[in-house]
């Protein structure tokens, strides 16, 4: 029986590896030429990539000269990433309790993952440890505006019901806010803060195809869906498509999904 947020999590993404590289990989890898431009020159340089999920911008940034090593808590993410990227190294571990020495390495990076953690500032303390002073940590996460969770929670809000046995959890939009990164950023010692927002599209010819990325590209919104009844549930997929069907353009469903991306440097004298 699942009890607390990080099993729910952890259950979700071990399940999800294969779908979530089809399904979401697509956006989540338009940010990864922003990331690496945070970054700066990048030849030599040890990068650690947490959260690194199928290994896309662990691939990416090693295309660009680093030495880059992922981790990511779920053995499925680890399996799919060295499947896409065999001559790279990635290991199964927790981003609130890295395992690896402190000030290791050049760059920190983290896409889409704070969002997925009970503790996010213990995962932001843990990117400061490791890095070596004057190191770069960037992490991403989806803007106040993204169409597609607003999409359905609106849909949930008007056709769902309030669960209560679901695990307690961290706020889904709390690191949406700039003001938020910023201030998480600065107080776990980082200088040099940047917030940055940047527009990804979600598209693709079918509307239906909405509900594969919500299933299959998430966690925490399938668990909302999954646990209503099936009469509500299926309200709630005809508001989704509904929705879906409302962004189409020249045949596309064309749907936005703004990212912040948040960055900090680890002080000299740290």
């Amino acid at each position: 029986m699942i009890t607390s947020f990080r099993e729910a999590e952890l259950a979700g993404w071990s399940t999800r590896s294969a779908s979530y590289d089809q399904h979401l990989s697509p956006i989540t890898n338009q940010v990864i030429a922003p990331i690496i431009a945070a970054l700066g020159p990048l030849d030599g340089r040890r990068v650690l990539d947490v959260c690194c999920g199928p290994g896309h911008l662990a691939g990416s940034l090693a295309a660009e000269g680093a030495a880059v090593e992922g981790v990511d808590f779920a053995a499925s993410m680890i399996a799919k990433a060295g499947e896409n990227y065999p001559r790279l190294t990635f290991q199964v571990g927790d981003a609130e309790a890295l395992p690896h020495a402190s000030d290791t390495f050049d760059h920190v990076v983290c896409a889409f993952g704070v969002m997925h953690l009970r503790r996010p500032e213990s995962a932001i303390a843990e990117a400061f440890r490791v890095l070596r002073p004057k190191g770069r940590f960037v992490f991403t996460q989806w803007g106040k505006d993204d169409e597609v969770l607003n999409i359905v929670l609106s849909a949930i809000a008007d056709h769902g019901t309030p669960i209560s046995d679901l695990p307690d959890a961290p706020p889904p939009l709390r690191f949406s806010d700039p003001r938020e990164c910023r201030r998480v950023l600065e107080a776990s010692g980082f200088t040099e803060v940047r917030d940055d927002l940047i527009e990804t599209t979600w598209t693709n010819e079918r509307p239906k195809a909405l509900l594969d990325l919500i299933y299959g590209g998430a966690v925490r919104v399938a668990m909302m869906l999954e646990a209503q009844e099936p009469a509500r549930r299926a309200r709630i997929h005809d508001a989704i498509l509904g929705a879906a069907k409302a962004h189409v353009f020249d045949g596309t469903v064309v749907i936005r999904r703004p990212v912040v991306v948040a960055s900090g440097t680890k002080p000299s004298s740290a």
